[in-house]
């Protein structure tokens, strides 16, 4: 590894922490809506055909024999840690509600995330389709925040580790030529938006399904899968 791609990989770093405690200062207030708003912002910013250049440039000259696979992978961690501590919980009404969370959540950004790459088809840098915005983010940004909001008080740590890997994710997706950083940007703010307000919605209409019908939610999470099953008796 060169000593640019050191310094790249530093300042990466540097900007998730700092992502992660705004985003943490988030959870403890109403105004939910300002990161990914704030990150949306940036990426419209960071779409311009300068920006775009400017890092076609610094990727032909610095990481042009730079590959990985990881971020296939480092995409479902967030939520692989949330599953784990939810089938671990002895508390079955708190994994439901988890579970309903992340299937409702799901949906939304899997919707407008799909949506928006066949509507606007953008290309990728390495020349691929359907770039904007990363689903690989989206995935990992929404995993995260939804880990960071059921820990944040109990174990913050996980929180932090659970941003560090969406915005390592991020990262690689940039450093692959895969995403421009536009996309890159857009996609964390969805996958935060859509975690708050699948919490929101549930949050809201639960009690219209407890103890009125019996429904099960199990996630299924694998390498290129990622879906829910649910499971209702309206008898």
């Amino acid at each position: 590894m060169n000593k640019k791609m050191k310094k790249v990989l530093i300042l990466l770093i540097l900007l998730g922490i700092q992502f992660q405690n705004s985003a943490q200062s988030s959870l403890k207030n109403k105004n939910w809506w300002v990161i990914p708003s704030t990150l949306v912002g940036l990426g419209i910013v960071a779409s311009s055909d300068q920006f775009k250049q400017n890092q076609v440039s610094f990727h032909d000259n610095n990481l042009q024999n730079f590959h990985t696979n990881a971020d296939d992978f480092l995409q479902y961690t967030p939520i692989l840690i949330n599953v784990g501590l939810s089938l671990a919980s002895s508390d079955k009404k708190n994994r439901q509600d988890k579970l309903a969370r992340f299937a409702i959540g799901t949906v939304l950004y899997v919707g407008i995330t799909q949506g928006l790459k066949r509507t606007l088809e953008i290309k990728r840098p390495d020349g691929g389709e359907h770039s904007f915005p990363s689903g690989h983010t989206t995935t990992a940004f929404f995993g995260a925040h939804l880990l960071a909001k059921e820990v944040k008080d109990s174990q913050p740590w996980l929180a932090v580790l659970g941003y560090g890997l969406a915005t390592t994710t991020g990262a690689l997706r940039v450093a692959n030529n895969a995403h421009w950083v536009s996309d890159v940007l857009v996609g964390a703010g969805i996958g935060i938006a859509s975690a708050e307000l699948g919490t929101m919605i549930w949050d809201k209409y639960k009690s219209k399904f407890h103890n009125k019908h019996a429904f099960q939610l199990n996630p299924i999470v694998g390498n290129q899968l990622y879906a829910v099953q649910l499971t209702w008796d309206l008898n």
